[in-house]
């Protein structure tokens, strides 16, 4: 009878010591994990910036075709990333990428119709973008 004690106990001690080890292993790969989340949030929105910059480059060349490819392919990844966030539960920040992506939009059509107009939409655009990412950035530290 009290081997049969020091059994159960024994296995009650190991599956607590084992549990203890899961769950300080898991709080390190989840903190891992939000870390990586903010990286990947911060590297869409800057290759939608890049994407953005690079349509006004276009614009400066006077390439209009270009220039509307580029904004549509920064539209996209503006779409994606207010989504992105909208999941995440940072509605605001949200809110600001989705307009930058309405700006995009208005920019493309512009460049589409040979408006210089364009690269003030991409601007304002931008402007949102850099808000956006500079909140994020305060946010991670």
């Amino acid at each position: 009878m009290q081997q049969a004690k020091m059994a159960g106990l024994a296995c009650l001690i190991a599956v607590t010591v084992l549990g203890a080890g899961y769950l300080w292993g898991a709080r390190g790969r989840w903190a891992a994990q939000d870390r990586l989340a903010a990286v990947e949030r911060q590297a869409a929105l800057s290759e939608t910036r890049r994407l953005t910059l690079a349509g006004q480059m276009a614009l400066t060349r006077l390439n209009f075709g270009e220039a509307a490819g580029l904004f549509e392919s920064a539209r996209a990844g503006a779409d994606a990333a207010a989504r992105g966030l909208e999941h995440e539960g940072l509605q605001e920040l949200a809110g600001q990428t989705a307009t930058a992506a309405q700006a995009l939009t208005e920019a493309r059509g512009l460049a589409a119709k040979l408006d210089q107009g364009s690269a003030g939409k991409a601007g304002d655009a931008l402007a949102l973008l850099d808000r956006t990412a500079a909140a994020l950035a305060g946010a991670a530290r």
